[in-house]
């Protein structure tokens, strides 16, 4: 979702260690951005998006549990 604002030049991420719960973020941006905007911004993006998807599945959940139930 970062890679996506054009804005930013680049974007990665490595995992320290297998062991550890921290991954270290790089983000390179044009002009002069602080990178901490964009990274915001894709992550809000990505609540979004999953947001979507979560309320599509439990809609179409719903709508298969209603026909079930209308057949018995």
């Amino acid at each position: 979702m970062v890679m996506k604002n054009p804005d930013v030049e680049f974007c990665g991420y490595s995992i320290t260690h297998p062991s550890e719960s921290k991954i270290n973020f790089r983000i390179q941006t044009r002009g002069g951005l602080p990178a901490v905007e964009p990274f915001r911004k894709g992550l809000n993006d990505l609540t979004e998006v999953c947001q979507y998807v979560l309320d599509t599945f439990e809609a179409r959940v719903k709508e298969f549990s209603d026909r079930e139930a209308a057949m018995d």
